[in-house]
């Protein structure tokens, strides 16, 4: 982002980036951002949050989830990573397994994994079965209507044929006639010259 001034307002930060004022305290309460404050408690964005600001408005443009733009501007040292609190009050034992029940535990994954797997092939190949049989089905219904329109075509091209048979029938019988007629009167005119 162009930095035009030395600090920005949130009303006019958030106009600059198209966001809404919210969406600025959201970001800052949510990446740990320190934001100055003027004398009367207003907050005021130097040019480096305003660029922090548009680094996080780009990456949640672009589809990023909080968790990792918190990752990425972490690993870049834009942000601080969230102090790490301890508590003291509760010992916390980090448990010892034998080697035995370390060996139970694989076992019992190895054997979950391969009943997962058998479980997952078994779904594939019974979708896979019912998709070759809807589509046998389906290429049969389709053949089945392409025949039924076949057959419809076939009638109706038998009907426009017999029509035009018909009608070259009775225009052929109607230029005979015309034509013995005036074959008749020509033989006859000449007779009578």
């Amino acid at each position: 982002m162009e930095i035009l001034k030395d600090r920005y307002t949130i009303t006019e930060l958030s106009e600059r980036l198209g966001v809404t004022d919210h969406a600025l305290r959201y970001y800052e309460k949510e990446f740990n951002l320190n934001i100055p404050k003027d004398s009367r408690g207003r907050r005021y964005y130097t040019p480096e949050y305003a660029n922090i600001m548009f680094k996080i408005k780009t990456m949640r443009d672009d589809g990023l989830e909080i968790k990792a733009i918190k990752k990425i501007l972490e690993s870049e040292n834009i942000v601080d990573p969230p102090p790490v609190v301890t508590d003291n009050t509760f010992n916390t034992l980090t448990p010892v397994y034998s080697e035995e029940t370390m060996l139970d535990i694989k076992n019992f994954f190895n054997e979950f994994g391969e009943q997962l797997t058998k479980s997952f092939s078994t779904e594939i190949s019974s979708a896979k079965e019912q998709i070759k049989n809807e589509i046998c089905k389906t290429k049969l219904e389709l053949g089945a209507c392409m025949d039924n329109s076949l057959r419809k075509i076939e009638s109706k091209l038998d009907k426009h044929f017999e029509n035009i048979d018909r009608s070259l029938s009775l225009w052929r019988e109607k230029n005979k006639r015309s034509f013995f007629s005036r074959i008749s009167k020509a033989i006859l005119r000449k007779k009578s010259i």
